[in-house]
């Protein structure tokens, strides 16, 4: 694992560059320093940018987002996310559970499948399978679903997780859970999961086909996330680049070195951040 101040030093190794939005980019309120011109600096230079993410929303709501945060489309090429990849996936009828689903999440993802021959169900006896976005508000805890999932496991539902997360951390040092908390409880009382997002694998081959022409050793992926973004862009056969200002922020390279190797898992590089 190589220390790198900034990305300066190795872009001009890579073609292409996979970036994590929450942690990398922004903290789902504000830029990061910085990003904005290195990214201005990147296009210059002919760079090909995909903006990776696990948000569990269509690809249109996230660019959205960071047009509302200062990031224009000509700044990248693509906007892949979890939420678009299992829309897409449902949509060509990849799961064989059912049309009923029901739903976790927070109120602005309701959304997702409204375009689809889906249908939401209040009562978790009427589902076929459960569609996990993440916590509702900042204020549930895991133990809110406890009674949920072992009803669940107990009717032997199947759920598609389309987040799996397990932390965001804001600028401010606030710490929320994902949909990856609730998903590592279902599968730990024996619940079925099937998931979508970093560092599974479906994401990057989506990216890797828009990418055409571009070889894996010419990409680097960058992320805040030792167990998604980082484990997933080494089991993928890509480089990548793990920041200390997003997830692990206030971490010190030697506990971080600790981390790599109770997971089993090690970036190419370590930096503070995403920037020149």
């Amino acid at each position: 694992m190589k220390l790198l101040s900034s990305i300066a030093s190795i872009t001009h190794a890579y073609d292409a560059f996979l970036l994590d939005l929450w942690g990398v980019i922004h903290d789902g309120t504000n830029l990061y320093p910085n990003v904005y011109d290195t990214l201005v600096k990147l296009r210059k230079d002919g760079k090909k940018i995909i903006f990776l993410s696990n948000a569990p929303r269509r690809a249109s709501r996230a660019a959205a987002v960071l047009e509302q945060l200062g990031i224009e489309s000509a700044l990248y090429d693509h906007i892949v996310t979890s939420g678009e990849v299992g829309h897409s996936w449902l949509a060509a009828g990849g799961a064989d559970w059912g049309k009923r689903y029901y739903f976790i999440g927070a109120q602005k993802d309701e959304d997702l499948l409204y375009d689809l021959d889906f249908e939401c169900v209040s009562d978790i006896e009427q589902a076929d399978f459960i569609l996990n976005l993440g916590f509702g508000t900042e204020e549930q805890t895991a133990a809110d679903f406890t009674l949920l999932l072992r009803t669940a496991h107990q009717l032997n539902i199947p759920m598609l997780c389309l987040n799996p997360d397990f932390e965001v951390i804001k600028l401010s040092g606030e710490r929320f859970p994902c949909a990856g908390v609730i998903a590592r409880d279902y599968l730990a009382i024996g619940g079925k999961v099937t998931y979508f997002g970093k560092p599974y694998a479906q994401v990057y081959e989506h990216c890797q086909s828009l990418l055409s022409g571009v070889n894996k050793s010419k990409i680097l992926a960058i992320g805040d996330g030792l167990e998604t973004d980082i484990l997933g862009a080494k089991n993928y056969g890509v480089d990548a680049a793990l920041v200390m200002g997003g997830i692990l922020r206030g971490r010190t390279i030697p506990e971080i070195e600790e981390i790599c190797l109770k997971l089993a898992v090690r970036p190419n590089y370590l930096m503070p951040k995403f920037g020149l």
